[in-house]
């Protein structure tokens, strides 16, 4: 569902526009003089195949600046941007974006866009918050105007990777080995580069039986899901976006192919509500590991009543949290800055060291390369039609159901 200010993304400009307006939070004291206006530039992939996370991130950030505006006094006026779901689109709308004077940037979801729009915005000398992006290029080529609060693929899955081997341990009748189907784009072959390693590292206790690249624009998946079923693997190690994660979870009960555990590090899928809307039923089971919101922040409360008044027919997920995050680490910034140029933001950006306000991610900094040195993930698994958290045990919502129930017994 798109409101407000999605409903101006256009496909032939790439840019439309929406200005946040604060409405329904509690009252903050501005902690220094600020600038009246700031012009933010937020680059996503609002349409085309990567639609859905694209459009939850457009939510975050429209929420977000909303909330920005009471707890640091800061209007930030929000040109929204769509890359179309195309790589290469990241640049153009970073351009476009900075013509319009914005003076700090937001973006831009996927990890090949956003390298390109950090092409941009180093040219121009415009900072750029990562919001999500894991890709290892983002923060290792050298870029002075990145900040990435989203970890690189190899932390998440490091760090994923350790959950699973004590979600394995805890368990009886383990599987003994996976298949790992995985997108072939940056995203997907940087993750599946960091499994390779951080697998070795872990010491998870299955054996990987084959990797399986598939294309990101693929429109079956049948081959694919044949190969993994073939492999004898009794796991599915999955790196997808939605609308593949979809396909996978089709294929498989079409096929009759019913794993054990369905896991997914650094992927969309099981947090999606599309997932859930397409799947039915078959929707719950999978696992996987991302950023996900801390429901006791002292804010979350007023931040999540905000987003089921404004989207009653969405939810809060990774997606929308990180993004309505980003806005918090931009406000933040120009509140200290006192200034709307990009220079003075970019420079406060660096002192950067705050708690974040709704996301369970450990403490933001940023070091030499631009990269948050804080990252911690949390374990969702679908229950009953939703994402239910199941670890790490501090935070677990609900104990964690295996073997998955064979789809076609549903």
């Amino acid at each position: 569902m798109r409101k407000h200010s999605e409903s101006g993304l256009s496909r032939r400009s790439l840019i439309g526009s929406g200005i946040g307006a604060a409405v329904g939070f509690a009252s903050w004291q501005s902690r220094a003089a600020t600038p009246a206006k700031v012009r933010v530039g937020a680059i996503n992939p609002s349409s085309g195949v990567l639609a859905f996370p694209g459009q939850a991130c457009v939510r975050g950030i429209d929420v977000g600046s909303k909330f920005a505006k009471e707890k640091f006094g800061i209007e930030l006026q929000i040109i929204h941007a769509d890359t179309q779901s195309r790589p290469e689109n990241g640049r153009i709308a970073a351009e476009n974006l900075i013509r319009q004077g914005c003076t700090v940037l937001i973006g831009a979801w996927d990890s090949g866009a956003t390298i390109s729009a950090l092409q941009a915005a180093e040219a121009a000398k415009v900072p750029m918050v990562v919001h999500i992006a894991s890709a290892t290029q983002v923060t290792s080529q050298g870029f002075t105007e990145v900040f990435r609060y989203y970890p690189t693929s190899l932390t998440i899955v490091r760090k994923s990777l350790m959950e699973l081997k004590s979600l394995l341990s805890s368990i009886k009748d383990a599987p003994t080995s996976a298949a790992v189907m995985h997108l072939n784009n940056t995203m997907g072959q940087s993750t599946a580069a960091s499994i390779d390693q951080a697998w070795k590292e872990v010491e998870v206790p299955l054996r990987i039986a084959e990797y399986i690249p598939y294309d990101e624009r693929a429109k079956d998946l049948s081959v694919e899901v044949a190969k993994a079923k073939a492999s004898g693997a009794d796991a599915l190690v999955s790196v997808t976006r939605v609308n593949d994660a979809i396909m996978i979870i089709r294929e498989c009960t079409k096929q009759g192919w019913n794993p054990k555990m369905i896991f997914s590090p650094n992927s969309n899928g099981a947090q999606d509500k599309a997932y859930y809307d397409a799947l039915g039923k078959y929707g719950d089971g999978a696992i996987l590991s991302t950023l996900w919101y801390n429901p006791k922040a002292p804010d979350a409360a007023a931040i999540l009543k905000r987003f089921a008044s404004d989207y009653p027919n969405d939810w809060v997920d990774g997606n929308s949290g990180c993004a309505f995050e980003a806005v918090q680490i931009v406000a933040d910034a120009v509140s200290r800055a006192g200034s709307s140029e990009s220079a003075a933001i970019h420079a406060a950006l660096k002192g950067t060291d705050m708690t974040p306000i709704l996301m369970s991610s450990g403490k933001i900094r940023f070091d030499a390369n631009g990269q948050n040195t804080g990252s911690d993930v949390t374990i969702l698994q679908g229950q009953s039609g939703k994402p239910r958290v199941v670890a790490p045990q501090s935070v677990a919502e609900a104990a964690l159901q295996y073997p998955l129930v064979p789809f076609n017994s549903r």
